[in-house]
């Protein structure tokens, strides 16, 4: 039996040595069929073991020289013939793997490619893998680990995308098979592993992350050093499931690698910054990992946190409802790692350009302020002005997350201790970051810790240094700052109050036309009402002489661009009822803010704004107490060197300005309100008033010309309702007036025409005296001349003009008009003339 066993055995080997023969061939088909009949051969009989060595014994160096073939198709069928015999038939020995890694290695592990074919190395690295599979946990494995890794790191890099994939994961099983002995390799595959990270394929940057996850944990501190910055660097990938597994890998090496305390720090930032992520599988992740791995801290640290886990269980006071608190120790691993990591987030915050990294600093400081809570307080030194510059970050997601992060510091960090290091920094050089920052600790701060300090940050933004500013972004931030302020104060913050109110007129005053939406004068409505008043007018009531203060600061030397300017400007339009409680600095102040000696620009618009306050004379003036006062020093110490005349285009457009002003003075309104009340006051104004405006009368402006009429006019009026109309004020005028009808331009001729009815109505009774009475005939006489003018309109004001002087000489006018009626052009006028006085025959009789 025995000797028949043996031939059987030989008779084998003889048939696949003579198989083998054709290995020799010259032909590659021939080649590739011997090689897929010996494999079929060997799948159909029944071999001992000593039999399958000894035929691998006798076919090894043929089939191995397979994988050496100059044709692919036969170095591809000799790989799948050496994986089924070495992996599926041969018994587990190390013998057989001796002979097979040494030809890998030659084809796979060296820098020059020797393999060319993508698709047969990819299925060499298979064919290792398989074997690593075949070996795993096994000490016939141990010898070839150097093999391994000398392939491996030269296939991880290499250019074909499915190779890097396959050889992270035989990394991944190699050390697995390994535990014991990969260690004393695994940092050489570090930097290998590394050069897939970044990867255009997502799925290998998993891979890679995945192994590098692996390989760590076998590595001494050098090789989680040279990991550390690309790990980090993959936070900021665009694909979700990239993010998830560093955050899933992070926490893997918190929980298992050997040396975690060391490198707390470096490893926290990894995982925490998913929590924040804007992919919720991405933050619940994280989370889930993150719990885990400050349960396992709480539980190797029982002995030090027990007094906390024993009496410190309760949420505190005033902690977010939106927000879950983490875990004691999450928060105690944190705190214990937060001077670190703020060193770290301030250099990165603060010298980086790149969006990424600014994103994920500023979603991690959000995880580490919420989880330090009152621990970070000691490092907000070094952070902070990190936080300023990141604040002034061009993209609005890093600044939300830099608010959110500031809001959860103010929270829990003291409110003396923040103070005292963002008030000095806004003293020594403000900007919008700084703004940002501390509107995020007000808005985070409880009410009853931040009011006692309300007054000192108030104080402070109300100077002019602070407040006065025109730049965009700045008044925006100052807006939101002050919101916040008022959101914080009671009924009894009137102080604040005060402060709060002249950094709104200054923002209202000098807001960028961009902030027109943003700052308006809801401001005021919303402090008022958090002040607990009942109106606006309260409001300035209060407060209005504060700003009055702050803007009487050397009136003369205001320019148009001038805060203090703006500021009076505000004031005068929309103070109302408290324009006329601050009669007395008021007038002081547009005294020198309107001299003629002050900037031109600068007078033009206040003399604007206090033209449209007149408009509003019944509502100012409702609480005046010394108006006639304030009327005199108007005019003598505005109007009056104004209207004088001055050479140069600048004084005409001053003339101008101050005539309109003077006319919304004057005109009574809708509301029939007239300033001058008093005999006594307005006799000596009119008289100041009426040689200048003759004068105006002839000045080079049209315009000037327009008011001057009308603002004798509006004088007479007053004259007549005061009791003081003359009939030498009438002789004096009417010429003056009459002389307009000359005018070169229309607008002033059709005006002064539209104002003559005024003017000749309640003429004063020595009129029609004889000794004035070739006054009278002298209107008719003009007017007469007039009415034969081209234009309609004239015609027809001279008709409503005849109508009134019928009143005081209608006799003469008949007489007029009979005698040149034959003389005239508009006839048709002359007969209505006369229907009218025949008609209202009674009046003049």
């Amino acid at each position: 039996m025995p000797e028949e066993k043996v031939s059987d055995t030989e008779d084998k080997i003889q048939y696949i040595q003579r198989l083998c023969c054709g290995l020799q061939s010259d032909n590659k088909r021939t080649r590739k069929q011997i090689l897929v009949d010996l494999e079929k051969y060997l799948s159909s009989e029944q071999f001992s073991n000593q039999e399958l060595r000894d035929i691998f014994n006798e076919i090894h160096i043929y089939t191995l020289n397979a994988l050496r073939d100059k044709a692919e198709a036969v170095r591809e069928q000799g790989i799948h013939f050496m994986q089924f015999l070495v992996v599926e038939k041969l018994p587990l020995n190390d013998y057989y793997i001796t002979y097979v890694i040494p030809v890998l290695v030659e084809r796979l592990g060296t820098v020059e490619i020797v393999e060319e074919s993508e698709e047969i190395r990819l299925q060499l690295v298979k064919f290792l893998h398989a074997i690593i599979e075949r070996y795993s946990n096994t000490s016939q494995l141990k010898p070839f680990l150097n093999d391994a890794v000398i392939i491996l790191k030269e296939t991880v890099k290499d250019k074909f995308p499915d190779v890097k994939e396959v050889s992270c994961k035989c990394i991944v099983d190699l050390a697995r098979s390994l535990p014991r002995d990969f260690h004393t390799q695994a940092e050489n595959l570090v930097k290998p592993i590394v050069t897939a990270f970044t990867h255009q394929r997502y799925r290998i940057r998993v891979e890679a992350i995945k192994c590098m996850g692996e390989v760590i944990l076998h590595c001494t501190h050098k090789g989680l050093e040279d990991a550390l910055t690309p790990m980090a660097e993959r936070l900021f990938d665009s694909i979700p499931l990239v993010r998830q597994t560093v955050a899933d890998v992070a926490g893997r090496w918190l929980l298992e690698y050997r040396d975690r305390y060391s490198f707390f720090a470096k490893l926290l930032p990894l995982l925490l910054t998913g929590l924040n992520d804007e992919v919720p599988e991405t933050r619940d992740k994280s989370y889930s990992i993150w719990v885990k791995v400050g349960l396992q801290y709480m539980q190797e640290n029982e002995k030090d946190l027990k007094d906390q886990m024993d009496f410190l269980v309760t949420i505190p006071e005033h902690y977010p409802k939106h927000l879950t608190r983490p875990n004691l120790g999450c928060r105690a691993l944190v705190k214990r790692e937060v001077g670190k990591v703020c060193l770290a987030l301030s250099r990165e915050l603060s010298k980086s350009w790149q969006y990424d990294v600014k994103i994920r600093c500023s979603q991690l400081l959000c995880s580490i302020a919420l989880h330090a809570e009152e621990g970070i307080t000691q490092h907000l030194q070094d952070i902070l002005p990190a936080m300023y510059i990141t604040a002034r970050d061009e993209d609005d997601k890093v600044v939300v997350n830099l608010v959110q992060a500031s809001e959860l510091m103010g929270l829990f960090v003291p409110v003396e201790a923040w103070l005292k290091l963002i008030l000095p920094a806004i003293e020594d050089g403000p900007h919008y970051g700084h703004l940002i920052v501390l509107t995020g600790f007000i808005e985070g701060a409880p009410q009853q810790h931040i009011r006692p300090h309300l007054k000192e940050i108030s104080t402070l933004l109300a100077d002019k240094t602070f407040c006065q500013s025109r730049k965009v972004k700045y008044q925006r931030e100052l807006t939101k700052c002050i919101k916040v302020i008022m959101k914080k104060c009671n009924n009894d913050d009137q102080e604040i109050g005060k402060d709060i109110f002249v950094i709104a007129i200054t923002l209202i005053a000098l807001k960028d036309k961009e902030n027109d939406t943003i700052i308006d004068y809801t401001l005021l409505d919303d402090l008022y009402k958090c002040l607990g008043l009942n109106s606006s007018y309260e409001l300035w009531h209060k407060y209005t002489k504060n700003v009055l203060d702050v803007v009487n600061k050397d009136p003369k030397m205001w320019t148009i661009n001038t805060a203090e300017r703006c500021m009076f400007d505000v004031v005068l339009l929309k103070s109302e009822k408290a324009f006329g409680e601050n009669l007395e600095i008021i007038s002081g102040i547009l005294g020198e803010c309107l001299n003629p000696d002050v900037d031109a620009e600068a007078r033009l618009k206040t003399f604007i704004a206090l033209s449209i306050a007149f408009e509003n004379k019944k509502t100012i003036f409702e609480n005046a107490t010394d108006l006639n006062t304030f009327l005199i020093k108007l005019v003598d110490d505005v109007l009056v060197p104004t209207l004088v005349w001055h050479a140069g285009r600048t004084a005409e457009a001053m003339r101008t300005m101050a005539a309109t002003c003077l006319s919304s003075a004057l005109n009574p309104g809708k509301d029939n309100f007239r300033l001058f009340s008093s005999f006594e006051v307005f006799r000596p104004t009119f008289d100041k008033l009426l040689p200048l405006l003759f004068t105006l009368m002839e000045d080079n402006s049209y315009k000037s010309r327009l008011l001057a009429v009308e603002n004798v006019t509006l004088l007479k009026e007053a004259a007549v309702q005061l009791g003081c109309w003359e009939i030498n004020d009438f002789v004096k005028i009417y010429p003056e007036v009459l002389k307009r009808l000359d005018d070169p331009i229309d607008k002033v001729r059709i005006s002064t025409l539209k104002t003559l009815p005024t003017m000749f109505a309640n003429v004063p009774s020595d009129l029609e005296k004889t000794t004035f009475k070739s006054h009278s005939e002298h209107i008719i006489n003009t007017l007469l001349t007039h009415f034969d003018d081209n234009s309609e309109q004239v015609a027809e004001l001279i008709f409503e003009c005849l109508k009134v002087v019928a009143v005081f000489n209608g006799k003469f006018l008949r007489e007029k008009v009979e005698r040149f009626k034959p003389l005239l052009r508009n006839k048709k006028g002359c007969d209505d003339i006369l229907n009218y006085l025949s008609e209202n025959e009674t009046i003049y009789t």
